[in-house]
């Protein structure tokens, strides 16, 4: 079955927290991760929900104010986290960190979800693949246990837009992915695809046969438009 996972970025208060797992906590969604602000990740636990982080620290521990680390991830119970995320690279210069990130999640036993994904610049000088392999070289360099890694594509320009790119465009790079990871990285790697996965465009990617599965932005804060997105995934 393919995984949705729903990242909340920054938004939703506490009271609108409460009733969105109110909606969902007694839905039974084996296939579903959802990944609110920090300040909730307990909430989300507590009620026996798939839960993700945004981000993690690059460091186990130490003084690093506003920071969370893969330990403190894993003693409240949460099983994922996202890494390298096009927002986190372009406020907060991320590109530096995620291979560290991602060696802190794998040595906790936290499943990282990693993405990765072009620029609309980059797309129009035809460099995508150049791009993806670079982010996927970075990233992977020195880690070990990389079947465990979930890859999320993203395409930067897609994120937030209503675009998508075209079927083939993304048949295309997703087996281009797992290609490049199996060959040059000997495992199997899972390929979600996230950029405006919406209600409106969900069953034209359900068609997408190499897609597993979505990583869903604002979409996802709605709860009655996530689940009916849930329900439309195969």
């Amino acid at each position: 079955m393919k995984l949705v996972v729903g990242n909340f970025k920054m938004n939703l208060t506490l009271e609108e927290v409460n009733e969105y797992i109110d909606y969902f906590k007694n839905k039974n969604y084996f296939n579903v991760v959802f990944a609110p602000t920090s300040i909730y990740l307990s909430k989300f636990v507590e009620n026996n929900l798939k839960t993700s982080s945004q981000d993690v620290s690059f460091e186990s521990m130490g003084a690093y104010t506003g920071d969370v680390s893969a330990i403190q991830l894993k003693s409240i119970g949460i099983d994922y986290s996202i890494v390298g995320h096009s927002e986190r690279r372009k406020y907060y210069y991320d590109d530096q960190y995620v291979n560290a990130k991602l060696k802190e999640l794998l040595n906790n036993g936290i499943t990282p979800i990693l993405c990765i994904g072009e620029t609309k610049e980059e797309k129009d000088n035809c460099i995508t693949l150049d791009i993806l392999k670079k982010e996927i070289d970075e990233a992977f360099n020195g880690l070990s246990n990389l079947d465990s890694i979930i890859i999320a594509y993203e395409p930067i320009w897609s994120i937030g837009t209503g675009i998508i790119p075209t079927a083939e465009d993304i048949n295309e790079t997703i087996s281009f992915i797992k290609k490049y990871i199996f060959e040059n990285y000997h495992t199997n790697i899972r390929v979600l695809y996230g950029g405006s996965v919406s209600n409106k465009n969900i069953s034209e990617l359900e068609k997408i046969n190499i897609i597993d599965g979505y990583l869903v932005g604002g979409c996802s804060i709605k709860k009655e438009d996530f689940d009916l997105l849930i329900n439309s995934v195969n």
